[in-house]
């Protein structure tokens, strides 16, 4: 019946309508198998014995596949960790089968409870990501930087001496006043990818990638001449961050942000933060001083200085 509907030019709509009453019936279906039979301490015990061998075997499984597709060490370890965990979907299968006289009733309630297990060991193993890929990372495989694919390989920012963090018009700005003014070397950094692929074609230095992820700071290969980073991500907490894993990272040059209000001005100046622009009130500024210049203000101006003579 989907697939009758998939080519309908309102399909999407339908599916956002149905979505919740998916939900409902797969909510039902749970606690339908929860009211079957009470888990005894067997079936505790079998349930554990399934993550035991089972889990294990999945995050090794999906680590694999992540190397042997181009993954890094880092991509692979935590995409194995939030795939891992045994799928509601189990339950459908061994209920199926259990129906059909495959199984013994018994198997659902293991299957429920293993499922369970699995989702409490995958939420607490995720909780604690970043510290179980940094011991992993250690003692994994050696990474071969020319299998990797392009979006896992390092970025290096090469001669440049300036980091632009977030080419949006602030950023874009930026950039174009240190090239053409200043006379520097700049690479700019996004997360968008149209964006990236259209300042490309424009001929801007920039190179693709997500200053918020730890992973970006894991591949961020700064080079021996870039003294000065920009932090003009749109989004203030993005730009806490960036800075936050500029000091993790040990870098000693300067550091420019804009904020957009005074509070986190303050907050960037006693963190450290060389140099920060309010870009509401430096658009004020700017705004008057456009204005300034409007032919009714001279003339005003003519006036007030002939009064004086």
């Amino acid at each position: 019946m989907g697939l009758l509907f998939a080519s309908h030019r309102r399909s999407t709509e339908l599916s956002k309508s149905l979505f919740s009453v998916k939900e409902l019936f797969l909510v039902a279906f749970f606690v339908v198998i929860g009211l079957q039979a009470v888990p005894t301490w067997a079936d505790l015990f079998m349930a554990l014995l399934l993550c035991v061998i089972l889990l294990p075997f999945n995050f090794a499984s999906f680590y694999l596949m992540g190397r042997l597709f181009g993954l890094r060490n880092r991509t692979s370890i935590r995409t194995s960790l939030a795939l891992s965990n045994f799928s509601e979907f189990a339950l459908i299968v061994v209920a199926v089968g259990a129906g059909n006289g495959l199984f013994e009733e018994s198997w659902l309630t293991v299957t429920a409870l293993a499922v369970a297990i699995g989702m409490i060991i995958s939420s607490l193993a995720n909780a604690y990501s970043l510290q179980i890929v940094a011991r992993l990372d250690e003692i994994l495989l050696d990474e071969n930087e020319a299998k990797l694919r392009p979006p896992d390989r390092a970025i290096d920012t090469g001669d440049a001496e300036v980091v632009v963090l977030g080419m949006g018009r602030i950023g874009r700005g930026a950039y174009e006043r240190l090239v053409d003014t200043g006379g520097l070397s700049v690479i700019g950094v996004d997360n968008d990818h149209l964006v990236v692929e259209e300042l490309k074609r424009e001929e801007f230095n920039v190179l693709e990638g997500d200053a918020t992820d730890h992973e970006f700071w894991h591949r961020l290969v700064v080079g021996g001449t870039a003294r000065t980073v920009i932090l003009a991500m749109a989004i203030h907490d993005s730009n806490t961050f960036a800075f936050e894993q500029l000091r993790i990272a040990g870098f000693d040059g300067a550091i420019a942000a804009v904020v957009q209000r005074q509070d986190q001005a303050d907050r960037f100046i006693r963190a450290g933060v060389h140099t920060v622009v309010n870009i509401y009130s430096g658009s004020g500024a700017e705004v008057a001083d456009a204005a300034m210049q409007l032919p009714s203000n001279r003339r005003a101006d003519g006036d007030a200085d002939h009064a004086e003579g």
